[in-house]
């Protein structure tokens, strides 16, 4: 028994590729996450591939490649690296061994869903629904040095592979950016740029949220665009939102012209890709709870009343955040790709 390949993050994430194996790396997928991929074969039971990212230190695959090499040490591996089987006489690479799979697992477990210690705790959970593509991503990177997190939701517009890539690998870059520039702004403006260049997925793009927390700042910092949403915990119980949609009836609203019907309520008005990205700071204080989440979560939860209930009632981050995505999926008349990123705040 034998899975294609899998994608393992800085934090713990997997993501199995099912596509067939061939020589030319952009043919099976390992492109799309990880640019400028390197092979480093590891024996009989493994090929790594990594490229020369600038991001976080992979060190779930460190610690994968000191369990299928037997202890020996690895270079310093950055961002997203995929595993394979071994490349065979003609070049193909093999579908990885499910004993290796299994070792990547484990390792991948032991972070997935991580507790993150002072000054926060966050957790995310996701579900694909109904859809056949999982087209939300989620990210969350932190520079102890710097004092700084981040924290990204994305949502993809469309449910095509191509969206399913674009938000993959624009999460983890858009949170590396956000927590190295301190701007949310920033990192979103970044993300705009790369798109537009962006070969591998050309077209695609998301809405999105994003959060920064600065220990030399008293405030939150979040920028976002279109319709993905950040929402607080008030002391009285209530969710409470801290964006505004993007939407043409907003923008007619603040024209002062009729917003119009239906339509124009759900006329996506900005992403990634062209449009408004606004930004707010609010006191730390007033933030005990965070909430970062797609319409496949706020739309079913707001429809029944529940958002503020779960995020009040639920004792930590990661139950908070499963148990709106649970409910979202309960509530929802036709499920699709939901996912909640929950930050509890240590004040």
């Amino acid at each position: 028994m034998s899975t294609p390949a899998i994608i393992l993050w800085p934090d713990g994430r997997t993501l199995p590729l099912q596509s067939h194996l061939r020589r030319d790396s952009r043919r099976w997928g390992i492109d799309l996450y990880v640019e400028g991929a390197h092979p480093y074969p590891l024996g009989r039971r493994a090929t790594l591939h990594a490229g020369p990212a600038r991001e976080s230190v992979n060190n779930p695959a460190r610690r994968v490649w000191m369990g299928l090499t037997g202890g020996s040490l690895p270079p310093m591996l950055r961002g997203p690296v995929a595993f394979t089987g071994p490349a065979g006489r003609d070049g193909n690479l093999a579908p990885l061994p499910a004993a290796s799979a299994d070792v990547i697992q484990r390792v991948a477990n032991l972070l997935t869903g991580s507790v993150y210690t002072a000054p926060f705790t966050a957790s995310a959970a996701q579900a694909r629904g109904e859809r056949t593509y999982q087209c939300d991503a989620h990210a969350i990177r932190r520079d102890r040095k710097a004092g700084r997190s981040a924290f990204v939701v994305l949502d993809g517009i469309g449910a095509t592979p191509d969206v399913h890539h674009f938000v993959q690998r624009y999460a983890p870059r858009i949170a590396q950016e956000a927590v190295e520039s301190g701007s949310p702004f920033q990192a979103l403006m970044a993300a705009r740029i790369a798109a537009t260049a962006d070969r591998l997925t050309p077209g695609a793009t998301a809405t999105a949220v994003v959060a920064v927390l600065d220990s030399q700042h008293s405030s939150v910092h979040i920028a976002w665009c279109g319709t993905t949403r950040a929402y607080r915990l008030s002391r009285f119980g209530a969710a409470i939102p801290l964006t505004a949609d993007h939407v043409r009836a907003a923008q007619l609203h603040r024209h002062g012209l009729p917003a119009g019907g239906q339509a124009a309520q759900a006329w996506l008005a900005s992403s990634i890709a062209d449009g408004p990205i606004a930004q707010r700071f609010f006191e730390r204080r007033r933030v005990p709870r965070l909430l970062l989440c797609t319409d496949g979560v706020y739309g079913p939860l707001e429809r029944v009343h529940r958002l503020g209930p779960i995020l009040d009632s639920t004792e930590d981050a990661r139950g908070a955040a499963a148990q709106c995505v649970r409910e979202a999926a309960a509530a929802a008349a036709d499920p699709g790709n939901a996912t909640a990123l929950v930050v509890d705040l240590h004040l």
